[in-house]
């Protein structure tokens, strides 16, 4: 990269880290569109770099042990979720299942928005996990699903949660993409390069945590995923 494109990256991982590091996710959303017109080789390696530090600088942040109580149920979710994303994949075009996601999460955002709250119990976050599995593999976003079922929980607890949830799941993508010759040493630099904003926009993103909490964060959780599906909406029409 030049110094512009790291600039540029940077500021994009920066923003991405103030949302996530805020909300409890939504990071990757905003940053990928930014990184790929940049530069295509910092998807998927570098990116995962660079997410996975933020969400290891959340976990350090935000500690709460008794949390694994919800992420252990969504991972297990994820597992055949991810599967079926693959394979789905396989059979459907980029777009048919991009539109599929988008009318889901604006339907699941509609319900909230009137009214139905949605408990995280362990088998709404198995769902949920199923879903992020699910989406992430197919086409990249991850988070919405997830969040929805955590809307009515405190703003610590959706972050706390999230923040375990994808460091796993990013850990796991990180492996697999490394068990296959996707990670070279470049990708590893490139990630790396990226670090430095991602941890700029987590330090910074507390302040927009301490206002979330104060009751907002259910109202972000719904804003930020009724954006991500307008925004896949955009994309595949494009």
């Amino acid at each position: 990269m030049s110094l512009l494109e790291w600039v540029l990256a940077n500021a994009a991982m920066l923003v991405g880290g103030i949302v996530q590091g805020g909300i409890g996710f939504g990071g990757n959303l905003l940053a990928v569109p930014v990184l790929v017109l940049l530069d295509p080789e910092l998807i998927p390696g570098p990116a995962l770099i660079g997410a996975l530090a933020l969400t290891l600088g959340m976990v350090a942040r935000e500690p709460g042990e008794g949390d694994w109580h919800r992420v252990v149920p969504a991972l297990i979710g994820r597992v055949p979720g991810s599967v079926l994303g693959a394979g789905v994949v396989a059979a459907l075009s980029t777009d048919a299942l991009t539109w599929f996601f988008a009318v889901a999460i604006l339907v699941a955002v509609a319900v909230s928005a009137s009214g139905v709250h949605v408990t995280p119990t362990r088998t709404a976050l198995f769902g949920g996990g199923l879903a992020s599995g699910f989406t992430a593999t197919s086409i990249a976003v991850g988070g919405p699903p997830m969040a929805l079922v955590l809307q009515s929980s405190e703003g610590p607890v959706v972050r706390r949660t999230l923040a375990r949830f994808f460091t796993v799941g990013v850990g796991f993508s990180f492996a697999t993409l490394a068990l296959f010759g996707e990670m070279s040493t470049s990708d590893i630099g490139r990630g790396l390069a990226l670090v430095p904003g991602t941890v700029i926009g987590l330090l910074l993103s507390s302040r927009v945590a301490r206002f979330l909490d104060r009751g907002y964060t259910r109202t972000a959780v719904l804003t930020l995923s009724a954006l991500a599906a307008i925004a896949a909406l955009i994309r595949a029409a494009l």
